[in-house]
């Protein structure tokens, strides 16, 4: 008996309106909300173009996924999903799939990560064949134009008859991330020059005049972007209802020390100079982890992680008091210290508690109800993953990354979810917490101003 055939879901319309955008440029980027069916659009593309040789560039954690697109809405294809293995192992089973897609005359599909992808003998193997379609999924990680990744995509791109960019946040933190993006897209919209891209849309300034102050002739780049851009937001689906509510803190008077007194010593070093774009950064997250309520204390030894404050954990913790016990979770930070604090605050209401995060990869255990808590480290699990199981979501800490923080709150509310979602977002009254949660907010309406009207 031969196997049923398969029957693939009709197209939504707006998907319909993204390909045949698409096939009309040998560029596109795919500007479209997560669940709006970017890779199923990748993969209409690649069949009425009739590409032969297709070679789609994507984090790690997404390899699988698309797998499991091909198996839903692709052809006939011999499809190799480089995600396991060394990366000279990579390009040798990628050239056994080339020889298997030949021998069998069907189009050839190779998925591999970015690092993978420009590195040794898989970057040879690569550059040493034509491409019908280049697939670059999640290209805002490509953003920073020196790079390694975005310089090699601008070297390979051009080799491509046709290059296909798709994401949920072109502009993760700035209307500058759109440049190596569009670079290896085509040059001719933002030209090679980030120096000359910079100078027209960014007013800089700061010490030594390298820092943005401000932004310009946005209504240009708006413009230039559109010219092959397609937008598809998450207005087009038919989501249940999203609640935000903020749950504000006080530190305990030891932390509330501990935390002015970094303070004051970040914003005198600032005065005097001391303090630089370099490692700002790196003293805002120390400020940040601070309203967590642990610290990394140094010994000759070792470090230590020692808690100094508990209100975000109670409050966390009140958040599960409130729900039934079996009430699936999830509850995102950027720290160690916010994971550990999770996983006090299920033990302290009598909950079961599973993690996502560099060092545990516990998302299938909690996605079969192993636990009703999961605890996420908001890089680890903001892209490629389904929190459906899940319609309450709190937020211990969330980084300064928009697209990280846009990319995990979409996690839960996608398809899939049939019940209206709740986001908690637990801040420190006074602190950099408050801070970083309005620029997320100033950032988010930059971007929205520049993206909206895109073409639609």
């Amino acid at each position: 008996m031969s196997a049923p055939a398969k029957t693939t879901p009709a197209l939504w319309a707006h998907q319909d309106r993204a390909i045949e955008f698409a096939l009309e440029r040998s560029a596109t980027l795919l500007y479209m909300g997560l669940g709006t069916g970017k890779s199923r659009c990748a993969i209409e593309v690649a069949r009425r173009s009739g590409a032969k040789r297709i070679l789609i560039l994507c984090p790690l954690s997404v390899c699988d996924a698309w797998s499991d697109q091909f198996a839903k809405f692709g052809p006939e294809a011999t499809i190799a999903i480089l995600n396991k293995g060394a990366v000279k192992s990579k390009a040798k089973r990628a050239a056994e799939a080339d020889s298997r897609a030949w021998a069998y005359s069907h189009p050839l599909v190779v998925v591999v990560n970015y690092e993978s992808a420009r590195a040794g003998a898989m970057a040879n193997y690569i550059g040493q064949h034509h491409w019908d379609l280049l697939v670059i999924d999640e290209s805002h990680r490509a953003k920073s134009p020196s790079g390694t990744t975005s310089r090699w995509l601008s070297r390979i791109a051009p080799k491509c008859a046709r290059r296909l960019a798709l994401t949920g946040t072109p502009m993760p933190h700035s209307p500058l991330d759109v440049y190596a993006q569009f670079r290896a897209l085509d040059p001719s919209i933002f030209g090679w020059s980030f120096v000359k891209f910079r100078r027209r849309y960014a007013v800089m300034g700061g010490f030594q005049g390298k820092q943005v102050q401000s932004f310009q002739n946005l209504d240009q780049l708006q413009e230039r972007m559109g010219r092959i851009t397609y937008q598809a937001s998450r207005d087009v689906l038919d989501l249940p209802e999203a609640i935000h509510e903020r749950r504000v803190v006080d530190l305990g008077a030891k932390a509330q020390r501990m935390y002015r007194e970094m303070e004051t010593d970040f914003c005198t070093r600032v005065r005097e100079g001391e303090v630089t774009a370099a490692n700002a950064l790196v003293k805002l997250l120390r400020l940040q982890q601070m309203t967590s309520g642990r610290v990394t204390v140094e010994t000759e030894t070792h470090a230590e992680l020692v808690q100094v404050d508990d209100a975000k954990q109670k409050a966390l913790a009140d958040i599960f008091t409130d729900l039934p016990a079996d009430e699936p979770v999830v509850v995102f930070g950027r720290f160690r210290a916010d994971l550990a604090a999770v996983h006090a605050a299920a033990e302290a209401t009598g909950r079961e508690s599973l993690e996502l995060s560099g060092s545990r990869r516990e998302l299938g255990e909690w996605q079969q109800g192993v636990a009703p808590v999961l605890a996420v480290q908001i890089q680890s699990g903001g892209t490629g993953i389904d929190l459906t199981r899940a319609a309450y979501c709190v937020y211990l800490s969330t980084g300064f990354s928009l697209g990280d923080y846009e990319q995990s709150l979409a996690r839960v509310h996608r398809p899939g979810q049939d019940r209206t979602v709740f986001y908690f977002h637990i801040l420190a009254r006074g602190t950099v917490d408050e801070q970083v949660y309005g620029a997320l907010r100033k950032r988010k309406q930059v971007v929205e101003a520049i993206l909206d009207g895109i073409t639609r």
